[in-house]
């Protein structure tokens, strides 16, 4: 089973990060975001994190247990 990747959406308060989209495909995430982002709408999310997820982890619970590969910042 290969990796897959999953974009979590977090805000500024210390609540659990919410699971927003997942794919097989690290550009299918790229473009997600971009799409959800581009009128400048964030969902009130304060940042967004693509986290590459391994076959024995789960998305819900990868922020406690890997960096991000990329963050996206609400400006």
């Amino acid at each position: 089973m290969s990796d897959t990747y999953a974009i979590l959406g977090f805000f500024d308060t210390p609540s659990a990060p919410v699971v927003l989209y997942e794919s097989d495909s690290f550009s299918d995430c790229e473009r997600w975001q971009d799409g959800y982002t581009r009128q400048g709408d964030w969902g009130g999310y304060e940042a967004l994190a693509l986290y590459e997820i391994g076959p024995h982890q789960r998305a819900e619970t990868i922020a406690r247990e890997d960096s991000p590969i990329v963050i996206w910042d609400n400006p």
